[in-house]
């Protein structure tokens, strides 16, 4: 049973008391347990040894989550209620695909914790969650569009753990995946023209540096696949939980505070999936570094790729992983 499911089975309490929750154990996670409180909001238990370590940590509220320290909360499970004390982690939203999130992020963080978890290994985690949700009250960095054609490369790619350890942790470097002298940059259009917008930088690398442009149609259509699937999708393939929340965190600062909006945009996978194309940078028109005096930069131009010959990404011969495994 998954987290969402263990939580929609839950029973919301009939009290105003924010310290009173129905919850049920999670077999997994002895240490932990779902549970909803009165508003109908996830909460996540975690019970802890007592190092005293909560003595100096605050309490944090942001807009989707509170982090209470070493709460005494009253919690019912399976009818019988008990008084105990636990960290505790709110979810403030009702919104499926939030929730669904919110959980996701909650598997993977509690899969890092030891059985039997020190105050000091959980609130290491609250850190986590405080800096993937903080992120979703500030500025997006990129496009939904650009996010999604960059997620379906991974979920496209023969060994998507490869790809995703090689992909920015900031959303506005010059390279979306970048594995020193392998680097891969996506391009997604959405009137299906491989036109495309690059920056001299990208198309410009050094000699021992090769650059590989991914370049992919993006359509919106009611019945397309959205970010959030395409996250389940490479998830579901992953056994480390250290690359998991790197795409959770990712998500969070590439989309910011469009987070709640920009999650419900479906896009045409199958149409995404079959225009997936590979191009050399050698063999792309650009803006020769040579011809950019020096006092100039940020230099950005368009180049059309339509009569360029695509390659076979996996037949590079690099000493690295990222071409052979994408």
């Amino acid at each position: 049973m998954s987290l969402f499911e263990a939580f929609s089975n839950l029973e919301i309490p009939r009290t105003e008391n924010s310290k009173i929750f129905n919850a049920t154990a999670l077999n997994d996670f002895p240490f932990s347990k779902i549970g909803v409180n009165f508003l109908g909001f996830p909460v996540i238990l975690i019970s802890s040894k007592f190092d005293q370590t909560y003595l100096s940590q605050k309490n944090i509220k942001l807009k989707y989550i509170e982090l209470t320290h070493n709460l005494e909360c009253k919690v019912t499970e399976s009818g019988k209620s008990k008084i105990d004390n636990y960290a505790v982690i709110v979810f403030k939203s009702n919104e499926g695909n939030l929730q669904n999130y919110f959980f996701g992020i909650s598997l993977s963080l509690l899969s890092s914790l030891s059985k039997k978890p020190t105050q000091k290994e959980v609130f290491e985690i609250f850190k986590n969650f405080v800096e993937i949700f903080r992120s979703l009250t500030e500025t997006p960095t990129k496009t939904i569009q650009g996010l999604w054609a960059e997620l379906i490369l991974i979920e496209q790619s023969k060994k998507p753990e490869t790809l995703i350890n090689y992909w920015h942790n900031n959303p506005e470097e010059k390279f979306d995946f970048n594995a020193d002298n392998e680097k891969i940059e996506v391009k997604s259009s959405s009137n299906l023209e491989r036109v495309h917008i690059f920056t001299a930088e990208q198309l410009n690398p050094t000699n021992e540096n090769q650059v590989i442009i991914a370049s992919i149609f993006t359509k919106q259509i009611s019945n397309g696949v959205t970010i959030l699937e395409l996250l389940d999708n490479i998830a579901n393939r992953l056994s480390d939980n250290e690359l998991i929340a790197k795409i959770y965190s990712v998500i969070a600062k590439t989309l910011g505070n469009t987070f709640e909006q920009t999650t419900k945009i479906k896009y045409d996978y199958e149409l995404a999936k079959n225009s997936l194309r590979f191009y050399k940078h050698q063999d792309i028109s650009k803006v020769e570094r040579i011809n950019i005096p020096e006092r100039v930069s940020e230099v950005k131009f368009k180049s059309d790729l339509t009569n360029i010959k695509p390659i076979d990404i996996s037949t590079i011969l690099t000493n690295g992983k990222l071409f052979k495994d994408t």
